[in-house]
C-alpha cells in the first residue's frame, strides 16, 4: 500500500501522472490519497498531517510525501524506515520530523540508485514523478532498503515547540488548521486533562496577548452555535473549535503559533 501526500492540488495533472508512473512499475499497487491540498511549501503542516494520517495505515505501508520547495537543489532525496515498520519516501527538508520523533528511526537511505528512476535524466523540477514515485513503487514491491542508496546517519528536522505543562496551563503549538477552521494543536488531550479539568469545564485559551474562554466538550454540538470549545480531535490531540464556525478567524492564528490553555 502507498499513502500519497503532496501540496500539488488537483487542478493540475501532477498527481495523475505520478500515479501512472507507480502503476507502470507496480500494476498491483494500491494507492491511497491522504491529501494533495497542503498549502504550497507548508512543510510544517505536512509533517503533522503525515503523522496523524499514518496512525491509521497498516505496517509496511510506503508513504510518498512530496512537499518539496527545494526540488532540483542540493537537498537530499531519502527513504526513512521507522521503528514501527513504515517507509517514507520524501525530500530531506523536515517533512518527516514528526513521524521520526513519534515512531523512532530505524534506517535512512539516500536515494542514489538511478536504475530506480523513471527517467535516466530526471526533470529538474518534477522529482515527484521521476524519483520519488518510482522508488515508492519499488519499495511497495519489496525492494530492500539497501538497494536505494547509501545509509545516512542524520536527517533534517524542523524546530517545533514540544508540549509542556506549566503550573495550571499546557503550552504547545498549532499543528493543523483544517478546512472548517478547526485549530488542532500538538498537545495530547490526555496531557491537557492531567491539569484536573473535566468535560463541561470552562478554560482559558491564550494566543499571544489575547485570551478567550472555551468549554471543554466531547463534540462540537455540545455548545451553542458560534461558541468556542476545546475537545479531543480524532487523532487524540487537543483542538480548539467553534461550533459551526471558524476558530482560526476567531483566534487569528496560523500553524506554528504558540498556544496556551489554562484552567
Amino acid at each position: 500500500m502507498i499513502g500519497f501526500l503532496t501540496d500539488w492540488g488537483l487542478k493540475s495533472h501532477y498527481v495523475g501522472v505520478a500515479k501512472a508512473v507507480i502503476k507502470r512499475i507496480n500494476p498491483s499497487a494500491e494507492i491511497i490519497d491522504i491529501t494533495h491540498e497542503i498549502e504550497p511549501f507548508n512543510v510544517r503542516k505536512a509533517s503533522h498531517v503525515l503523522y496523524r494520517a499514518s496512525l491509521d495505515f497498516p505496517p509496511s505501508t510506503v508513504f510518498l510525501v512530496v512537499v518539496d520547495y527545494g526540488v532540483g537543489t542540493a537537498r537530499k532525496a531519502i527513504v526513512m524506515k521507522t521503528r514501527n515498520d513504515l517507509f517514507f519516501v520524501a525530500p530531506d527538508n523536515g517533512v518527516l520530523t514528526v513521524v521520526a520523533e513519534e515512531y523512532g528511526v530505524a534506517e535512512i537511505r539516500e536515494i542514489e540508485n538511478r536504475e530506480l528512476f523513471y527517467k535516466k535524466s530526471p526533470s529538474f523540477t518534477f522529482h515527484g514523478r521521476d524519483i520519488f514515485a518510482p522508488v515508492a513503487a519499488h519499495l511497495d514491491m519489496g525492494l530492500p532498503m539497501e538497494k536505494v542508496g547509501e545509509r545516512l546517519l542524520s536527517y533534517e528536522a524542523l524546530k517545533m515547540r514540544k508540549p509542556t505543562l506549566k503550573e495550571d496551563c499546557v503550552i504547545g503549538e498549532i499543528a493543523v488548521v483544517d478546512t472548517f477552521g478547526n485549530v488542532s494543536t500538538n498537545i495530547p488531550f490526555e496531557m491537557f486533562m492531567s491539569l484536573g479539568v473535566d468535560f463541561d469545564d470552562v478554560v482559558r485559551v491564550k494566543v499571544g496577548k489575547k485570551e478567550y474562554r472555551a468549554t471543554v466538550t466531547r463534540a462540537f454540538g455540545d455548545v451553542e452555535r458560534g461558541e468556542l470549545l476545546v475537545h479531543p480531535d480524532s487523532a487524540g490531540f487537543l483542538e480548539v473549535a467553534v461550533n459551526m464556525g471558524d476558530a482560526r478567524e476567531v483566534l487569528s492564528v496560523k500553524e506554528g503559533d504558540e498556544i496556551e490553555i489554562c484552567r
